[in-house]
């Protein structure tokens, strides 16, 4: 298939699915697994690819996933890194004249195409980097500059082999906002992504469904596929949609996604932790499955805290959704 028809069939197949599949834990697996401290600058995760370490992480992690998929037999989506270079940034470097985010994505699709089987229905998407520090909403950009800041990166996305695009972990609407402006000028699919604590709002102090609203009301003519909370635990997602003001129609049909924390501590605590809490496996799954069938969600994945055995619980309880509709 070609960039384009992939792009479709994306768009296609999470239209008709009941609950689709997204990757568990990247980064932070790498980190602690593999490499024992953060990717360095300028490329941080996007330079895994170019140490033994990163390298034998990103092939341990997205073989994991892909298998599970191929296992349970379900739609999966995978995020391998990007990162806009500049000349300047690479100059006496390995990667001076390489095409980081090519590098990544073309590793990412031949790890896939190792899969025939379920390959067509791995669709490889990325992430793009937030202009400030995620737990932070004072370090995000106003709109017009988040605009201006984002579409350089987006147009380059435009240009690759990616099937989708999502932003990166966003605390505030003004960042997001102008980031989804600037996706909303090309033709890639996307979905916009914040991060929210437990009482419904964004960490601006900005409810969800007032963030879908906005939004939508910018990007009219190419709005994001959906919205999904990044790196919160499910039950703290469901907390937030219980909050009257999010108890809205447009949140019930535009709010479909998340990529879970293992944990249920605060998005400060979280930040400031020198380990890692989870919650058990089956346990967290059973609860993303609960945001599927009482609040509709059907893009469900994990982010720190999550593992293989976080994503092999979760795949065995989609599976069960599928099975069901076959009856």
């Amino acid at each position: 298939m070609t960039t384009i028809q992939r792009r479709e069939k994306f768009r296609n197949t999470f239209a008709q699915v009941p609950v689709m599949m997204l990757q568990g834990s990247i980064g932070e697996r790498i980190k602690r697994n593999f490499t024992h401290q953060d990717p360095a600058p300028p490329l941080k995760l996007a330079g895994l690819y170019y140490t033994e370490d990163g390298h034998r992480g990103l092939d341990t992690v997205f073989h994991d996933y892909v298998q599970i998929a191929q296992r349970y037999d379900l739609p999966m989506i995978l995020h391998p890194y990007t990162r806009l270079t500049s000349p300047s940034m690479g100059k006496g470097t390995y990667w001076e004249d390489r095409d980081v985010s090519a590098d990544n994505l073309n590793h990412c699709r031949s790890i896939v195409d190792g899969y025939p089987s379920i390959r067509d229905r791995i669709f490889i998407g990325t992430t793009m980097g937030f202009s400030g520090d995620s737990y932070d909403p004072l370090t995000g950009l106003e709109e017009e500059k988040a605009y201006v800041f984002y579409t350089d990166h987006a147009k380059m996305l435009e240009a690759s082999i990616v099937d989708h695009v999502r932003n990166g972990l966003t605390p505030c609407l003004p960042d997001a906002a102008g980031c989804a402006r600037a996706l909303s000028e090309t033709s890639v699919p996307y979905f916009i992504t914040f991060l929210i604590r437990k009482d419904g709002k964004l960490m601006d102090g900005t409810w969800l469904n007032d963030a879908i609203d906005y939004i939508d009301s910018r990007t009219v003519d190419h709005p994001p596929m959906f919205y999904q909370v990044n790196c919160v635990h499910p039950r703290n997602v469901m907390s937030a949609l219980d909050k009257q003001p999010n108890r809205t129609k447009l949140v019930r049909e535009r709010f479909l996604g998340l990529e879970a924390n293992g944990s249920d501590m605060s998005p400060e605590e979280l930040d400031n932790s020198p380990v890692i809490y989870s919650s058990p496996a089956d346990e967290w799954a059973e609860e993303m499955m609960e945001l599927h069938r009482n609040y509709g969600l059907k893009l469900l994945g994990g982010c720190c805290g999550t593992d293989h055995e976080h994503m092999e619980q979760l795949a065995m309880r989609i599976r069960g959704v599928y099975d069901g509709l076959q009856v």
